[in-house]
């Protein structure tokens, strides 16, 4: 019963204007822009009196605002809206305000993209396309129909409409799939280094296509065959300037080689091309050219680079010598000269771009490098303290209390006997931490879990209880009159960060107390907390001789309880004591007080 009572279905539905107000907020900035265009348009279509256009303007931007909920069903209704009130103009004889598209009006235009932006970002390509094409040829119909234009081929006015929507379209059709949040498993796993590149190329085959499409729609004296030549050769390259990136020196090659066979086409059938920015070269083919250029200077090898680069300037000088154009004015030497000056700036703009990209690449790579390689430093660092501070500190025992077993055998072998089953208990412990170390290196741990959690658990004063029993088992003989006094005085709950390091910094105390302090009898550890610190004093009545530790020394355990310290923002001091022995002290921040704490 009480699982049907909090079921989703059982729950209350809010009001539809508080829906509203929450669709309405997630887009308000698109919500906003378009009711200021409608507003526009709609003082607009009442001054020049075709009211009867503003319901169809109307339907669109709320179409639009739909859309993001549902944007199938709203794209193929705005295609229809579209229609209907291109059918309502034409008959009334309205006027359309336009602003870049003709006789498109700025709402139904900003309509219209917000569908497709909606259609490439929330759904798969099968689903968005057909109905992208949809609203394409809705659009391209309104457009002919309301100019009341029946030449098959477009005049400038209309092909400067189709280019600048193409441009739009692109646009909008790339922020869709790059913003895309949805993406199936099944199409993650299919994806391959090909797809990537479309997408990431997406700007530069939106301008390349607005190239081809100006180069379409230009005014010019150009024949058919040479129009289509001229076209051929501009796609050509622009699908090699698509692909350029991955294997730059191989695609400016070819893009040479098209560009060369087009100039001798062109000279061999006697066909004459329009005057472009350098002499008959195509405009996209000039910039799918720059972007070659561009390419093999960021990714090629500095020679490969260099014949590239040589490749495609010695074909576009090829092509502006042998390719005819229907202008007198290259017929002198002198009328060479503009094309070539621009041909050697653009050339300098692309080999800036390529080498700046590059040196990009290069600073980039090397701080990935430097950031993996204090990454590995970091981490090899921490695993050397927990291998030290953990596992050194079981073997410290077992070795500790091998040798007390046999400074009493002879004497007490009862003691001796307990000793090897500490001894055993010891091994199993080492053992287990040594495993948890590897498991931790080889990320086969659960999330969380590591060596660094080895005997550490929420509870710092019972993980300091239970350290400092274990190290009372020492048998007699060795050390035997060595006393450890625990003071704990915490008053809060402490941060498990915080908790572990105080932990290993008395564990490690205690360790260099058996391996260093000679003849201590009384170890003391005070560990206390205020509000901003937590204290940890660990001090011993050892003698100041010097002596080989047991097991011999690394050197290393003074460095890792510092390294730890430090890392959290606190501070470490260890030294000889007051009167005699050994003091260490250690003051770790509850808060954060730099940018490393809680980092490890």
């Amino acid at each position: 019963m009480s699982s049907f009572a909090t079921s989703p279905a059982a729950e209350p539905v809010a009001p539809w204007w508080r829906r509203l107000g929450e669709f309405l907020r997630e887009q308000w900035i698109f919500a906003g822009l378009l009711g200021l265009l409608w507003c526009g348009d709609t003082l607009g279509l009442l001054s020049n009196r075709s009211a009867a256009l503003i319901p169809g303007v109307t339907a669109m931007a709320l179409l639009a605002i739909a859309g993001r909920r549902a944007p199938l069903r709203c794209g193929l209704a705005a295609a229809v809206v579209l229609c209907g009130t291109t059918m309502v103009g034409r008959l009334t004889g309205a006027y359309f305000l336009s602003l870049g598209l003709a006789n498109i009006t700025p709402t139904e235009n900003l309509a219209g993209l917000l569908l497709v932006l909606y259609l490439f970002r929330y759904h798969p390509l099968r689903k968005a396309v057909p109905v992208t094409a949809v609203l394409v040829v809705a659009c391209v119909a309104s457009v002919l129909v309301r100019t009341g234009s029946s030449v098959v081929f477009p005049s400038n006015e209309i092909g400067q409409t189709l280019s600048f929507g193409f441009l739009q379209l692109m646009l909008t059709v790339g922020t869709g799939m790059y913003l895309r949040s949805w993406q199936p498993a099944q199409e993650e796993v299919r994806d391959t280094p090909l797809r990537a590149l479309v997408r990431r190329q997406w700007p530069v085959i939106a301008v390349l296509s607005v190239l081809v499409f100006l180069e379409f729609t230009k005014k010019g004296d150009n024949s058919l065959l040479a129009g289509l030549i001229l076209l051929l050769c501009g796609v050509v390259l622009s699908v090699l300037a698509v692909f350029g990136p991955i294997r730059p020196f191989e695609a400016a090659v070819l893009g040479s080689t098209a560009l060369v066979l087009t100039a001798l086409v062109m000279r061999f059938w006697g066909l004459e091309a329009s005057v472009s920015m350098i002499g008959g070269v195509p405009l996209a083919s000039t910039g799918a050219g720059m972007l070659l250029v561009t390419y093999a200077t960021r990714h090629a090898e500095p020679q490969r680079a260099v014949w590239a680069g040589a490749a495609l300037v010695g074909s576009a000088l090829f092509a502006l010598f042998v390719m005819p154009v229907d202008s007198s004015s290259l017929d002198d030497w002198d009328g060479f000269l503009q094309p070539v000056f621009t041909g050697g700036l653009l050339l300098v703009i692309s080999v800036g771009t390529g080498m700046y990209f590059r040196a990009r690449d290069s600073e980039r790579a090397k701080t990935v490098h430097s950031a993996v390689s204090d990454a590995q430093q970091a981490e090899r660092m921490a695993l050397a303290r927990e291998l030290h501070d953990v596992v050194a500190h079981h073997v410290t025992g077992i070795v500790v209390q091998a040798q007390a077993a046999q400074m009493v055998a002879e004497k007490n072998p009862k003691a001796a006997t307990d000793a090897l089953a500490r001894i055993a208990d010891s091994g199993t412990e080492a053992l287990t931490a040594m495993r948890r170390l590897v498991a931790s290196m080889r990320g086969a741990e659960p999330a969380g879990a590591s060596a660094a959690t080895e005997q550490a658990t929420t509870d710092l004063e019972a993980d300091l209880e239970a350290l400092v029993e274990a190290t009372r088992r020492v048998p007699v003989g060795y050390h035997a009159a060595t006393t450890v006094d625990l003071r704990v005085d915490l008053g809060r709950e402490i941060p498990p960060e915080v908790a572990r390091s105080t932990l290993r910094v008395v564990q490690e105390s205690l360790t260099n107390a058996e391996k260093h302090a000679l003849n201590a009898s009384y170890v003391q550890i005070d560990v206390r907390a205020d509000p901003i610190n937590v204290y940890a004093r660990i001090t011993d009545d050892g003698t100041a001789v010097r002596h080989k530790p047991v097991g011999g020394s690394g050197g290393y355990g003074l460095v890792g309880m510092r390294e730890r310290i430090e890392l959290l923002g606190g501070r470490f001091q260890a030294g000889p004591g007051e009167h005699v022995g050994w003091c260490v002290e250690a003051v770790l921040p509850l808060a954060e007080q730099n940018g490393e704490v809680g980092r490890r």
